[in-house]
């Protein structure tokens, strides 16, 4: 058997050609340090997230785009990728029933209307979009693929036969398949093609110079006249088949007619990406490659390919030798040791086929059509790690709940490719996990696992598009899935802090070259600097000192919560490092800097604290409560309590903004050069805006909820603000206390229940019947029972009076 193995070569020339421009690449991708430190607090766009935009079927208008992409700009997001999926999502499709514009069809004119009017009005607003290339979050086919072009799988049938003699028979047609896969609708293929038939010795030592192909035996309807050798056979028709894979979850309206495009074969590649872009240069014009600038593949979910018509040639050309006989006897005895070879042969065929017939042919085409391709190159049958070289931003994935990191083979051959910015599905949300509670202080552990694990670039999983009225909140979901960003979400306003800091540590972190990553500290190296992330996972506060690997340098520390460039005294240089000390509390994050050069940029102080103070803040509080569907009212508060513990209902079930205002005294003595104040609101749910004095003191989104309000003090009486946003939660339960005005759909238990149809008062526009009930969204995870989750600022708020010495 001949072994050589093209594959290899060609593999280390894509190696050699991405190493070469990586070298010419990094010593160009980095910005002065001056210029990031300047940017640092509020970095320009192409360093802010991107999100994931789902349009939910039929259910898009021009006014929510404006809406959504507005909400985007303001909040810090810097572009978005359009998935079409169904109305609602479980596992796969679970459409809702009566959408109120039915008609809007996928690649209808209003449809491309909406799309066109999402391009206009990201250019306007200075964004980035782009698109899934297929309907549905996986993988690349549409209604454009036929069962002759989708993926392709071998099938067989086979009958026994006595030789020495004329053997006359019907060669039963192979049984053709019925996928299995998400989104399925059992549908049968039709479409057959004969491979070849080939002739086994039934016989357990049955060799591959045993087998005949008798092919030219059998004619076209499966009528086969043989003249066999003598003893018993074994006769194979083989032919290959659509596996019927589909693309999921779908647009409501091409489920059961869309299917996977065979992805081993370079013509139905072409032919698929012929239909998705050349549609596009239509309709989108001179957005194209401008303000929509990329099509994406998400994670493979398509199921297995192991044929397509030229495989045959293409194995031979490969591995030197004819498949044919060996498939037959793998038919015959099944698994042998003497058949593995074989096997591994075949595999890394497949693989070869999917790389060069597949995604290098959708490589090329998006970039003749002058786009950027995102993929996230794993799950299928093909190598992950020589896959990461094609796209110009590779992607992973994490889940919310998780440690952030994302699959290492990814990471590691970004780097080895020269991929500057590596990208994450970031906090797809299981409904036993994101039940509208997310918020970014959940969301803190997982940013800095998945920046200690290589990426660079978060795209929000997900920020799902609102068509409707302002009144219809939630609004629409993506099924039962989260994460809910969206500009319906009740923190997204003060949510902008929590983007600002994804986007300082993507600037950084996307900054010359990667160097290492480890126990929790990334390094990166600049020609002017060594930036070193560091993060402390674990759920106590960190207190040592860090040895890096530099010398000669003056450590800076750059806070990416609260955008300051600090000096340090905690450091003293060794004989090859300098040791650094850092206080981090639990899930608290620095980056380390050591300029090559001196710099004039701003930096603040170094403080040491010498002795320290709490003052408890006690007494009512006058609380201003802002409802996101209700009309405001006033309560005061003799203490701080949880709301959920409320008996006043408005309260127990708030969600939205509550503002707590008190005058605070400071004494004459307690402010000066060497005194500050801290300000600490101990417990709250979910994130607090400050205003001291009118002026603006910053957002505090994650614990401890502290901050030092020195500069925004004066002595005598101080106005207090604290404006707490709460999740949709407890609104939510609030609702299930009322009937439904509408039908209920599937009840997964625990996981939630479905809302079956828009109701008729929705699609009207008339009063809804129930008007004790405030929400609307798609998708209900609380029943009546529900327990309640903890609600605003609950305490003990406290003043830190420190002295303090500059160093």
């Amino acid at each position: 058997m001949n072994t050589k193995n093209d594959l290899r070569k060609e593999v280390f020339a894509v190696l050699l050609l991405c190493l070469l421009s990586a070298c010419v690449s990094r010593s160009t991708d980095s910005n002065g340090l001056p210029m990031l430190a300047a940017q640092f607090n509020a970095p320009s766009s192409e360093y802010q997230p991107y999100v994931w935009w789902h349009w939910m079927g039929s259910n898009f208008s021009k006014e929510g785009i404006t809406k959504d992409l507005e909400a985007m700009k303001e909040a810090g997001i810097g572009g978005a990728t359009i998935f079409n999926l169904a109305s609602a999502v479980q596992e796969t499709h679970q459409p809702t029933e009566n959408n109120p514009w039915a008609q809007q069809t996928y690649r209808s004119e209003a449809y491309w209307e909406a799309l066109r009017h999402a391009a206009a009005e990201a250019k306007r607003l200075g964004l980035k979009i782009g698109l899934h290339n297929t309907p549905g979050y996986s993988t690349t086919g549409g209604p454009w693929v036929t069962e002759e072009r989708g993926m392709q799988t071998l099938v067989s049938s086979s009958a026994k036969v006595a030789g020495n003699r004329l053997v006359k028979t019907r060669l039963a047609k192979p049984p053709l398949p019925v996928y299995g896969g998400w989104g399925t609708t059992h549908r049968q293929a039709v479409f057959y093609r004969d491979v070849a038939v080939m002739a086994v010795p039934d016989k357990a030592t049955a060799q591959v110079t045993d087998v005949l192909d008798i092919s030219a035996a059998m004619d076209a309807d499966g009528n086969l006249q043989w003249q066999a050798p003598e003893g018993n056979w074994t006769v194979y028709r083989i032919g290959h088949a659509p596996t019927m894979s589909n693309p999921h979850p779908l647009p409501d309206d091409l489920i059961g007619n869309t299917l996977e495009a065979d992805k081993m074969s370079r013509e139905q590649s072409v032919y698929h990406w012929t239909q998705m872009i050349e549609p596009l240069k239509e309709h989108l014009k001179e957005y194209l490659g401008d303000s929509f600038d990329h099509l994406l593949i998400d994670s493979y979910e398509a199921g297995d390919q192991n044929w397509t018509p030229l495989f045959r040639e293409d194995f031979t050309r490969l591995k030197g030798y004819d498949p044919l006989p060996w498939i037959a006897v793998q038919l015959s005895v099944g698994k042998r040791d003497d058949l593995e070879t074989f096997a591994k042969d075949y595999q890394e065929v497949v693989h070869q086929l999917f790389f060069d017939n597949g995604w290098a042919v959708a490589k090329d085409m998006i970039h003749e059509a002058g786009l950027l391709f995102f993929w996230e190159p794993y799950y299928g049958p093909f190598n992950t790690f020589e896959s990461v070289a094609l796209p110009d931003v590779p992607m992973g994935e994490f889940w919310s709940g998780g440690d952030g990191r994302i699959d290492a083979n990814i990471t590691k051959a970004a780097v080895q490719f020269g991929k500057r910015i590596v990208g994450a599905e970031a906090f797809t949300g299981s409904p036993e996990r994101s039940k509208y509670t997310e918020d970014p202080a959940v969301l803190k552990h997982s940013t800095d696992g998945s920046f200690v694990s290589g990426v660079n670039r978060l795209f929000l999983h997900h920020w799902v598009h609102q068509p409707f009225d302002e009144q219809y909140q939630p609004g629409m979901g993506m099924g039962w899935w989260g994460t809910h960003f969206g500009r319906n979400q009740t923190w997204i306003k003060p949510g902008k802090a929590y983007f600002s800091y994804l986007s300082r540590c993507q600037m950084l972190l996307q900054q010359g070259e990667y160097v290492s990553s480890g126990a929790d500290v990334v390094h990166r190296h600049t020609p002017d600097a060594e930036i070193f992330f560091v993060t402390n996972p674990a759920a106590e506060a960190l207190n040592r000192s860090f040895n890096f690997p530099v010398k000669d340098r003056t450590p800076e520390l750059w806070d990416a919560y609260r955008g300051e460039i600090r000096k340090t005294h905690q450091w003293r240089t060794n004989s090859d490092s300098t040791a650094v000390t850092l206080n981090l509390e639990p899930d608290e994050s620095v980056f380390v800097i050591f300029p090559k050069d001196k710099n004039n940029y701003h930096r603040l102080p170094s403080l040491e604290t010498l002795a320290e103070q709490y003052s408890d803040i006690d007494g009512a509080w006058n609380v201003r409560f802002e409802p996101k569907l209700a009309p405001a009212f006033d309560r005061v508060l003799p203490v701080l309590t949880d709301f959920s513990a409320s008996t006043d209902t408005a309260v127990k079930y708030f969600a939205g903004t509550a503002t707590y205002q008190k005058t605070i005294r400071i004494d004459a003595g307690e402010l000066g050069k060497d005194k500050r104040i801290l300000l600490d609101l101990g417990a709250l749910h979910d994130i607090a805006e400050l205003q001291v004095n009118g002026k603006d003191a910053g957002v505090l989104w994650h614990p401890p909820y502290k901050t030092d309000v020195t500069p925004y003090l004066k002595e005598g009486d101080n106005t207090l603000s604290v404006a707490v946003s709460v999740n949709w939660a407890n609104r939510l339960i609030g609702d299930e206390q009322y009937p439904a005005d509408f039908e209920w759909g599937q009840d997964r238990g625990d996981l939630g229940r479905a809302m079956k149809a828009f109701p008729d008062w929705f699609i009207n526009h008339h009063a809804r019947p129930q008007a004790g009930r405030k929400t609307f969204n798609i998708w209900y995870y609380y029943r009546q029972d529900a327990p309640l989750q903890p609600a605003g600022l609950i305490g003990q708020v406290k003043l830190v009076k420190q002295t303090v010495v500059i160093r």
